[in-house]
């Protein structure tokens, strides 16, 4: 990491310049990692063995060039630190090169940030909140850090972080159902194949519910958790806290769910008096789907002809 200071610490850097921003780097170096890898930058319960190898950062040298700090750091490549994830079919596009090392996976996230990249499958709201975080340590002592030749952060990085973020639709409740087309134990991930072929990614919450993809795969299934989107407003992946059989799920469930046309700023639920709806409609915030009233009482006929017919 080159630092771009404001002032020249070739002697020697204060702690109390360059602390705070080394606090910064391991948390987004492991974040920018598990993204990569199971589509999610954070995850309940404790780290996986794999991602506390391949990010465990080592302080190996120290040299200035001019004003600027450089500052060596050495990390493992991914495929020796996490071998056991490289043996498997590929997943998440974004599935890093097993000759990389994390900090190669943190610098493409920079990179995607700094296009402004609203498609991106490379971070998530958690990690663009991390990001945004780093211009706290920016200012006079540390204008911009470099993240080898072509990568730099800096208040800008920092400011678009935020503000993808905040663009980015919130999650919501949702259900899908599709066949369970593929999963990977190691990572809590999942593929759901929908009915029109659409495939839609999907991640475990906890690593203790991971078992119950096992008597599901390549049958059909509903998955229950929340929806998370990008910044461009499409899916990014389903947070699963649930999933069971899906042969008499009803086929509006077999699609993508929806951002909420309301968009991010909105929170909490709204009452009646303040929407001036009727019907399912007025329900905004209860009901975690966006169906019109004829597409529920379509879905209530479906659920109970399929009830009558398994009597």
């Amino acid at each position: 990491m080159r630092l771009e200071t404001g002032a020249d610490y070739r002697q020697r850097i204060s702690l109390d310049v360059c602390g705070p921003l080394m606090a910064h780097i391991p948390p987004l170096v492991a974040g920018s990692l598990r993204m990569a890898i199971e589509g999610a930058s954070v995850a309940q319960g404790r780290p996986p063995g794999w991602l506390e190898r391949a990010s465990d950062i080592r302080f190996v040298g120290y040299d200035h060039d001019g004003d600027d700090t450089l500052i060596a750091l050495q990390l493992p490549r991914i495929g020796e630190a996490a071998e056991e994830l490289y043996r498997q079919r590929d997943l998440w596009d974004t599935r890093p090169e097993p000759e990389d090392t994390a900090f190669e996976v943190f610098r493409r996230v920079v990179d995607e940030v700094s296009i402004e990249n609203g498609e991106s499958g490379w971070y998530d709201r958690q990690l663009l909140t991390k990001l945004s975080r780093i211009g706290r340590v920016l200012g006079r002592e540390i204008v911009a850090i470099r993240l080898g030749r072509a990568t730099t952060m800096n208040r800008r990085v920092a400011d678009t972080a935020a503000q993808l973020g905040t663009i980015t639709p919130a999650s919501r409740q949702a259900r899908v159902s599709g066949v369970l087309a593929m999963i990977r134990h190691s990572t809590r991930s999942f593929t759901l194949r929908l009915q029109d072929g659409e495939e839609v990614h999907g991640v475990m919450e906890s690593t203790e519910s991971v078992g119950l993809l096992r008597e599901f795969f390549g049958k059909p299934v509903v998955v229950m958790g929340r929806a998370v989107y990008r910044p461009s407003g499409r899916l990014l992946r389903m947070d699963a806290a649930g999933i069971e059989d899906g042969r008499n799920a009803p086929t509006l469930f077999s699609t993508v769910p929806a951002a909420s046309a309301e968009g991010p700023a909105v929170a909490g639920r709204l009452k009646v008096s303040e929407t001036g709806k009727r019907g399912v409609s007025a329900f905004f915030g209860t009901w975690p789907g966006g169906e019109t009233d004829a597409e529920m009482s379509a879905l209530l006929d479906e659920i109970r002809g399929g009830m009558a017919s398994s009597r």
